[in-house]
This record gives structure tokens, C-alpha cells and sequence, in this order.
């Protein structure tokens, strides 16, 4: 609440700038008339001509109202209407000493007290509670209206002003101090941080989200529609309470026939129960170190127990035996992290025919045993491994000279030790490669681009995340390989590449990877709005990208994906627009376009919401996932349907099973 306060002896008029509830304290003070000694000094304030005082107190009871001590005449006057209640007041405490007002209404409306003494010949006069309220522009336009008024007003009783007062403290009671009408402001002219909303900031035009006052979830109200009301009309309804759509205007909902107790409690039972299959790969899978020998099950079961015991780190030099089998030609371990030097000597011992072997976490492999595959593996063609980090170049060279033209594909990632020798190698004895990816090897330079280019028969290419991001693959090189090779290409990896500018994308791939399907360029800072548009605008020769990873192009705006829609709309399977927060929501509404996506990951896009997702899920019915981690504006009544997952959606139960040791 905003009061004045006036120093003792004194003239001056202080301002005190606190907003808030009044205490009991507080008002017990002012009834009694006690003020603080030393008031905070007051901001200069113009002093209101006295001729309109006059004017204003004209009536029956203005002999009685006008100041005569030289302190109340310096005091200045805000309006005519604090005038008319300083007469108000004076008429009532002649009347009654021992009364102190502390409130007054006019017009019918609280207001905000001001005390100040009045002087008289008597002495034992009572300070007196005055009513200010200080109005916008648009409220003083509506003071002329009833200035006739509270002129009459003025010649009402004490009894009058009491029973007025009462009405208002009831009222005040009943509304809180920080009120929200548009026409109330402080008297020092102080607008609260309140007042910047994050209502006032919504664009015109925008939906909102809104609470359903029956099951509490968030929900989406479309612009220009009226959502439901519940049976009090205090509270709006979502969707699913009001039993159909959330617009009230909208025409009542066709009658859906209702499907059979058994099928929903066969779908809830599906839903729930995991298979036989499954439940016994998982028993098997935690009592694995009491397991001899798994006997004849299938590839794919293999396959499964393998991940479940690697994700457990599980996977030891005893339980790899398990895997190893001579008939085995395809052997993929997950995690190595526990398996020594001579448990991957093994593999080659007791799996003679391997044809393709991945390691990942193989971080205990040694040169000795990367020479020993090479000598034992006679039908190696295809190597995959994953943190080999003792592993030199000298015995990556003794295997690509050992296996020769049968290698056909090589990929390698968190190598220390890879060097430009072990690459030119890699290309004059292995010149049948049609598989090359290289991430995060720590030697990676423009230097490596030239021998690379020489590998014509290239079907996937990775180059990801060199050595360094201002020196490690610039655009020039990148250009002259994708010109060389880029005709074969139907996978092109350059995640992590922040060098590399558009030019990569309009005079290399545009050019050349005519039967370009994967096109990977997370994390390319340099790429452009324009760069990617001018790629897939009219670019007629490539009959359309199957997947495509755009996350973290932080530059790319709508005229991007608008492109991309455009282009390959009809092939497009999984999409990869995380953390591009220049997209807006017109941009994603063409998404529905795409009817072929299966996988769409649209997190930290700040402007998907219900709509965009109603849409989208409705028009394409092979969609499988959609990822929204981050999008605040997608609530839990976002429609979906059986068969898809939805991850990281706000407001989603996430259940995690923990295991009882």
C-alpha cells in the first residue's frame, strides 16, 4: 500500500515507495497517529495551484474544511478529488474527536490511504486518514464525469463516511494488495516487474497452454477458439475431459463405437507382458556366469545376450567363449572393456572363418593381436574397431598389406595413433574399399583427403570430428575428394566439421553425389540458410535423401527445411533437426508433408507445440518415435496413437527398473 508520511514541525511530504499488505502494527499506528522520527527524504514534487483547492471545496461544509496553518496550505494537492475528501474528512472528525477514518470509497472504489494532518485552532485535533488514488490517462478522462458529484458528496455525515468505510475494509479483505486493474499505478510512479508478463510478451494470434481444472494436465488452446467449460464455468476442460474437441464452438464429435472389454485387455496384456523369448534371453542373460554352453538358438537370440550382458559389463575372457563358435563368420562384441589381451587372441583362434569383426571399448587390444588376425584371418574383410588406443601404425600397416584387395571395409574411431602413413597404406594396398569412416582420430588433417580421393569405389564415406576444429578438414580439400569420389556416394558422414563452409554443399555434393541417400552434417556451424537451400533446391538429379542429420546447425532458418521438404518429402525416413531454434512453426508444419518418416527428432525446437504434432502424427502413419526433449509447449494432451513413442515429452512418467542386489 502506498503512504505519505510527515516529519514533525515540518512542511515536507515523503513518499514511501513499499507496496504490500499492512500489518496489524501498522494500523494500529496510524489510528493512533504516530509516525515515524525520521522519514526517508522525498523526491521533488510540484506544488498544485491553490485557486482550484477553493473551487473544488465549495459547499456547505467548506467553512468548515479550508486549512489555515501555513503547513497544510504547503502540502501538495494531487487532484480535485482528494480535495473533496479532505473536506469529507474534516467535517467528520469536528464532529467526533475520538473516530479516526481509515478508509474511503469513491465512486464506489477503494482507495489507497494518505495521512496528513490537519490544522485547526484546536490542538487536539486527530490526524486524519485521506484517500489518494492516483489513475492512468484513460481514468482521468472519466474524472470530469463525477467531479459534479463528489461536490455534493461532500455535505454527507460522518455516519455516512463510517458505513462507506466499513463496506471498503470488508472489500480489501476480500482482494489482494497487489491488485491487477489496468488503471492503478504508484504514487513515486514505480510499475512493478509483474507487469512484464510472460502473457504480455506472447505474440498476437498464438496459442496458449492452459491447466484442465478436472484432471489438472496441461493442454493447448488454439487461437481465436473458446476451450470448454467445466459444470462450475470457473474452469476450462481439456479434450479428453470434455469428451471431444477442446474448441466449445467446434460441432459435437461423431459417436466412435467402443471397442470390446477382451480386445483392450488383450492390447493392455501385449502391451505390458514381455514375450517368452524375451523373458528367457533375460534369465539367461543375469545368470551367465553359471551358463557351460547356450546350445542351438538362433543368431538373433545370440545377438540379444550378447547386448543385454555387455550393457551389464558382463562380458569377460571367460564369458566371451560363449559367443566364439568356428561356424561364427560374423562376431560383434559390444563392450571389451573387461576382456584381456589373450581373451581377444581367442576370437581368432576359435572363429578361423570370420569374415566381419566388431570391437567397440576394445581399449586392452595390442599390435601383437591385431598381427595375429592378420596372419590367422584369411577371409578378414571387414574391421570395425572402437578405442583401439595402443594399437600403432605399424601393425595397421602389416594388416592392410596381409589382407589386400579382399578388405572391402575399414572403420576406426578414438585412434591415437593412426597416422598419415597407416592411411596412404590403406589406399594402395586396399583399393577394393568400399567403406571408409574415420572419427575422431586425433592426427586427422587435410593432408589424409589426397590419398582418400584416389578410392573410387567408395559407397559410404565418414569423416568425423578431426583433430582440430579451426585446422583439422577445411572446405578447398573437402571439395577436390567429394569431386573425386562423390559420384559412387550414397553415405556422406562429415558430423563435427565446423570448417567446412557452404560451398562444400553447392559445388561438391550438388555436383557430384548424384545418389547421395544419408547425408550427415551435425554440428557444421558454417552451413548456412542459404547454403542448404541452394543444395536441395531443383536438385533434380538425386532422387531424394532417405535420412538426413542437420542437428546443431544453429544457422539454418525456415527457407532450410523448406527445402529439404521439397525436395525429398516423398523418400525422407528419419530426420535430425535437434537445437535448431531458428525454425518457426510455419517451417514445421510442412513436416506433415513427409509421409514416409518414421524417426523424427525435434528436440530444443522452441516453436513445436500441440498443433505442429497434431498435424504432423495424423498425416504420417508410419511415423514410429518422435523426440521433443526440451519443447515446453507440447503438454501431455499432444494427440498420438498406438505404435508411437513419444520421448521427452514435459509431464511424462518415466518408470526405471532397478535390480536388488
Amino acid at each position: 500500500m502506498s503512504g505519505r508520511n510527515r516529519s514533525r514541525g515540518t512542511g515536507t511530504t515523503y513518499v514511501n515507495n513499499v507496496r504490500g499488505p499492512t500489518s496489524a502494527l501498522t494500523s494500529f499506528l496510524n489510528e493512533r497517529g504516530i509516525r515515524r522520527a525520521n522519514p526517508a527524504p522525498a523526491p521533488p514534487q510540484d506544488p498544485a495551484p491553490q485557486a482550484q483547492t477553493q473551487a473544488s471545496s465549495s459547499g456547505p461544509s467548506s467553512s468548515t474544511a479550508t486549512p489555515s496553518s501555513p503547513a497544510s496550505a504547503s502540502r501538495p494537492v494531487r487532484s480535485a478529488r482528494v480535495r473533496a475528501a479532505a473536506a469529507v474528512a474534516a467535517a467528520s472528525s469536528s464532529s467526533s474527536r475520538s473516530e479516526s477514518v481509515e478508509h474511503m470509497s469513491v465512486d464506489g472504489e477503494d482507495e489507497t490511504m494518505v495521512s496528513a494532518e490537519e490544522d485547526s485552532s484546536d490542538d487536539d485535533l486527530i490526524p486524519i486518514a485521506i484517500p489518494v488514488r492516483v489513475r492512468t490517462r484513460a481514468a482521468r478522462s472519466r474524472m470530469s464525469i463525477t467531479e459534479e458529484a463528489e461536490g455534493s458528496s461532500s455535505t454527507s455525515t460522518s455516519k455516512t463516511v463510517a458505513s462507506s468505510s466499513k463496506k471498503n475494509t470488508r472489500k480489501k479483505k476480500m482482494t489482494s494488495d497487489d491488485s491487477n486493474d489496468e488503471d492503478f499505478h504508484d504514487i513515486t510512479g514505480y510499475v512493478p516487474r509483474s507487469n512484464f508478463s510472460h502473457k504480455g510478451r506472447m505474440p498476437q494470434g498464438a496459442n496458449k497452454i492452459e491447466f484442465c481444472s478436472r484432471c489438472r494436465a496441461r493442454f493447448t488452446v488454439k487461437a481465436g477458439t473458446t476451450p470448454a467449460m467445466d459444470d462450475s464455468g470457473m474452469g476450462l476442460l481439456c479434450a479428453t475431459c470434455s469428451g471431444g474437441s477442446s474448441d466449445a464452438s467446434a460441432a459435437a464429435p461423431k459417436p466412435v463405437k467402443k471397442a470390446s472389454r477382451r480386445k483392450i485387455q488383450k492390447a493392455e496384456i501385449e502391451c505390458q507382458i514381455p514375450s517368452l523369448q524375451d523373458i528367457c534371453i533375460q534369465k539367461i542373460a543375469g545368470c551367465i556366469e553359471d551358463v557351460e554352453a547356450f546350445g542351438d538358438i538362433s543368431d538373433l537370440s545370440m545377438a540379444k545376450i550378447c547386448k543385454i550382458i555387455c550393457r551389464n559389463r558382463s562380458l569377460n575372457t571367460d564369458t566371451i567363449q560363449l559367443f566364439l563358435d568356428p561356424r561364427n563368420t560374423d562376431v560383434s562384441l559390444y563392450d571389451c572393456t573387461e576382456i584381456a589381451a589373450s581373451g581377444l587372441l581367442n576370437i581368432a583362434q576359435f572363429c578361423p572363418n570370420i569374415r566381419s569383426l566388431n570391437l567397440i571399448r576394445c581399449g586392452r587390444i595390442l599390435d601383437e593381436t591385431i598381427s595375429y588376425y592378420a596372419e590367422h584371418l584369411k577371409d578378414l574383410s571387414s574391421l570395425n574397431l572402437s578405442g583401439p588406443f595402443m594399437v600403432t601404425d605399424t601393425a595397421f600397416i602389416k594388416l592392410f598389406e596381409t589382407a589386400g584387395e579382399r578388405f572391402r571395409q575399414f572403420c576406426l574411431e578414438h585412434s591415437y595413433r593412426f597416422t598419415f602413413k597407416a592411411v596412404t597404406t590403406l589406399c594402395q594396398a586396399c583399393p577394393q574399399l568400399s567403406r571408409l569412416e574415420l572419427s575422431k582420430c586425433t592426427l586427422m588433417g587435410d593432408e589424409w583427403l589426397a590419398p582418400i580421393a584416389n578410392l573410387t569405389g567408395l559407397t559410404t564415406l565418414g569423416l568425423s570430428y578431426p583433430k582440430d576444429a579451426g585446422k583439422g578438414l577445411t572446405t578447398e580439400p573437402m571439395v577436390k575428394l567429394l569431386l573425386a569420389v562423390g559420384s559412387g556416394l550414397e553415405s556422406l558422414d562429415l558430423e563435427g566439421c565446423v570448417a567446412l563452409e557452404d560451398a562444400v554443399l553447392t559445388e561438391a555434393i550438388r555436383r557430384s553425389c548424384v545418389r547421395l541417400e544419408r547425408l550427415n552434417i551435425a554440428h557444421c556451424e558454417e552451413f548456412t540458410t542459404e547454403g542448404v537451400a541452394a543444395l536441395f533446391t531443383s536438385w533434380n538429379v538425386n532422387r531424394g535423401l532417405s535420412v538426413l542429420d542437420l542437428r546443431k546447425c544453429i544457422m539454418l532458418g525456415d527457407d532450410a527445411l523448406n527445402a529439404v521438404i521439397g525436395h525429398s518429402h516423398e523418400t525422407l525416413e528419419e530426420l535430425n533437426i535437434n537445437s535448431l531454434e531458428e525454425l518457426t512453426k510455419d517451417a514445421l508444419v510442412n513436416l506433415s508433408r513427409c509421409e514416409n518418416l518414421v524417426k523424427l527428432d525435434a528436440s530444443w525446437v522452441r516453436a513445436t507445440d500441440d498443433e505442429v504434432l497434431e498435424r504432423f502424427v495424423r498425416a504420417n502413419l508410419k511415423l514410429e518415435q518422435v523426440i521433443v526433449w526440451g519443447d515446453h509447449r507440447i503438454t501431455e494432451c499432444c494427440p498420438t496413437r498406438k505404435g508411437l513413442r513419444m520421448v521427452g515429452r514435459e509431464g511424462d512418467y518415466v518408470t526405471l527398473p532397478f535390480r536388488r542386489f
